[in-house]
């Protein structure tokens, strides 16, 4: 889904149920700028005015990424708010900013929840992970891709996988393993943020770049990103799996299976 759409045709109540929600969405970020923060941040277009707008109110480069992590959380149970200062934030981190002063603001924030949130948001749905200093990578994406497979939404958790998959490097592998072991078990979403999901389309939508079907488990998907990189032992596991799997999950650890049969 591309940005700005809203997916199929929506009812006039469920068109004012998204703005009560965006409204409240709204508020959260506003507190976390300075009061004097005008409605111009959160209005589409004028992207070098609001840019301009935003670095007046926290002149300070480092403080200014943190803030920017910290409001990109607030929305966290929902990657996909098509909010104007979400997608102006997402990108003014990509383009503002270099990547060793973004992954020190991380490393400043990742104690808060509100950071971590934003943190995982950034790397991970935007991509970030790909414009941090590799050294930097190591320390980072592991801390925000444990906390992003354990995500109550489904498809944030296979960004989450899919952002791995292109990943190369040693902490990869282990993390996938423990992925198809079972042992990321998702939290529980609070009551206040539930309504969120809906925001922006079925919450269950399944992203992945292999084109599995819909309702694909993680522990499958993870089989057969193991498989891709060759790891043979998995082998009498997914075997295992197969036996119970439902429809979609067969599909995907049959291909890891011909993707094992391929290496031998």
């Amino acid at each position: 889904m591309s940005e700005g759409q809203a997916g199929p045709e929506i009812t006039r109540e469920q068109a004012r149920r998204r703005e009560r929600l965006w409204d409240t969405v709204v508020a959260a970020q506003a507190a976390l700028l300075p009061s004097e923060a005008p409605a111009l941040l959160w209005e589409p277009g004028l992207r070098e005015e609001r840019i301009a707008v935003l670095e007046s109110l926290v002149p300070a480069a480092l403080e200014r990424a943190e803030t920017c992590l910290r409001v990109l959380g607030v929305s966290h149970p929902e990657w996909y708010v098509g909010l104007p200062l979400d997608r102006l934030l997402e990108s003014y981190l990509h383009e503002g900013y270099s990547g060793e002063l973004v992954a020190m603001a991380i490393e400043r924030v990742l104690d808060e929840p509100v950071g971590l949130a934003g943190a995982a948001r950034w790397l991970v749905h935007s991509r970030g992970a790909e414009r941090v200093p590799s050294h930097d990578a190591v320390r980072l994406v592991p801390i925000v891709s444990r906390w992003a497979l354990s995500h109550p939404v489904a498809r944030n958790r296979t960004e989450t996988l899919e952002m791995l998959s292109l990943t190369r490097s040693g902490f990869v592998v282990p993390l996938l393993h423990e992925v198809l072991a079972g042992a990321f078990v998702p939290r529980e979403i609070p009551e206040a943020q539930r309504e969120l999901l809906h925001v922006f389309g079925d919450p269950e939508t399944f992203y992945v770049e292999d084109d599995l079907p819909r309702g694909t488990s993680d522990r499958a998907y993870a089989a057969l990103l193991l498989a891709h990189r060759g790891e043979r032992g998995i082998r009498p596991r997914v075997l295992e799996m197969m036996q119970t799997a439902g429809p979609a999950d067969f599909h995907a650890l049959a291909l890891a299976i011909e993707a094992l049969d391929a290496r031998s």
